[in-house]
């Protein structure tokens, strides 16, 4: 399958910019997933075929021509004259951030009766927020390329935590991070406890955190440079 994708960087247009419309989120099904992965083809596709759990299915064809042919039909996908497929605009650049995104961030998000999940994608000029919805569909949005990604993702948890004030959000860096994550409730004077979570160890230990310890150690978490 010869393709070429044409990504439309996200403009930076920020929330307070009332003059441009926000990003449009789009919803891909599980075929659709698969077929923008082999589109791209870049070094990450396995590590994030894996994070959203359709890595096994990576590699069969019928499934990839299936997305493929769902794309074209809704104009997502476009067949040249010579019958390669191209995908271009805002869904080319989920297939770039699919395919080669150097940094894979999963929050889960957790209240009472119920556990969510986002993932971030991050790849050069790029970046995508993933959420799974049912019968294997995710929606897609990409991010202001003005906004850093631990400023986003603060973002996120302040507003899961005022949504589900006594809910928890767990932030965790996928492979790199080797299994650590933060988690961070909501303290009772309206700051933050947070807690550090290692692979097969107990409960964590929580401390209190103001906005900018929490961003510092959400720039840790992710591996941002000093």
């Amino acid at each position: 399958m010869t393709t070429a994708t044409h990504p439309t960087p996200s403009d930076g247009t920020s929330s307070r910019d009332t003059s441009a419309a926000a990003p449009e989120q789009i919803g891909l099904g599980f075929a659709e997933v698969l077929a923008l992965l082999a589109f791209h083809g870049g070094d990450s596709v396995e590590a994030t075929a894996a994070l959203l759990g359709v890595d096994h299915f990576a590699n069969v064809e019928d499934i990839i021509s299936a997305g493929a042919s769902s794309l074209v039909a809704r104009s997502y996908a476009l067949v040249d004259a010579r019958g390669e497929l191209t995908v271009e605009g805002p869904v080319a650049g989920i297939a770039v951030a699919l395919g080669g995104a150097e940094r894979r961030m999963l929050l889960t998000l957790e209240a009472s009766g119920w556990t969510d999940r986002i993932v971030l994608l991050e790849a050069p000029e790029v970046a995508i927020l993933l959420r799974p919805r049912a019968y294997g569909t995710w929606w897609a949005l990409p991010q202001p390329a003005d906004v850093p990604g631990a400023e986003a993702t603060l973002s996120l948890v302040r507003g899961h935590l005022t949504e589900h004030p006594a809910g928890r959000v767990t932030v965790e860096r996928h492979l790199e991070g080797q299994g650590v994550s933060l988690t961070v409730r909501r303290a009772d004077d309206g700051g933050w406890l947070l807690g550090q979570t290692v692979p097969e160890g107990e409960e964590p230990t929580e401390y209190p955190a103001d906005d900018t310890a929490l961003l510092v150690t959400l720039r840790a978490v992710r591996g941002d440079l000093p």
